[in-house]
């Protein structure tokens, strides 16, 4: 049962719309949170609660330039969501 909570937490970070198009938007290009924040049309604190799901969850990784966070996917979704689907199967 424990697996499954797991899963299930894993994939409700992919569940978000604005979590999603994040991913979207950082597979071709590296962006801060500003910049992600006028695309997406959102403010700032909520764009960066979002990259904190995502960093956790181990899609996204941040790079640190003076003041700046920049983030970019660290992995490649289509595996992360099958290895999630392959761990759940496990159970």
């Amino acid at each position: 049962m424990e697996r499954i909570k797991t899963c299930a937490q894993r994939f409700h970070v992919l569940a978000d719309p604005i979590r999603l198009q994040i991913l979207l938007l950082l597979q071709g290009q590296e962006m801060c949170v500003g910049q992600l924040a006028e695309v997406l049309g959102v403010n700032q604190p909520t764009v960066s609660y979002h990259l904190k799901r995502l960093h956790r969850a181990g899609l996204v990784e941040r790079r640190a330039e003076n003041t700046w966070n920049y983030y970019s996917v660290c992995t490649d979704l289509r595996s992360w969501v099958n290895h999630e689907i392959d761990h759940l199967l496990q159970a």
